[in-house]
């Protein structure tokens, strides 16, 4: 009754058919390899091109522009509801 209940076995592969599962495998292996690279690569260029300073990002820049005016002072007494962040309390 044992044999009914267990699960079929797969036929054992030729000679031939495990050198190309093999082939196949190894040729997979070096395009996600090469996938990898390719990825790691253009990471590595797009930040070497940004400015990660505090008015830059990763993959965007924020250059001030000198036509634009200065930012306003605070009014009179405000100093105090500011905090050394910049941030409203």
């Amino acid at each position: 009754m044992s044999d009914n209940n267990s699960p079929p076995q797969p036929e054992p592969l030729s000679p031939e058919a495990r050198r190309a599962r093999k082939k196949r495998n190894v040729w997979l292996a070096l395009a996600l390899f090469a996938f990898v690279i390719l990825v790691a690569l253009t990471t590595v260029i797009r930040l070497g091109d940004s400015d990660l300073g505090p008015d830059g990002g990763f993959y965007w820049r924020n250059d001030p522009e000198s036509s634009s005016p200065p930012m306003p002072d605070l009014p009179a007494g405000d100093e105090d509801k500011v905090n050394s962040e910049g941030d409203e309390q």
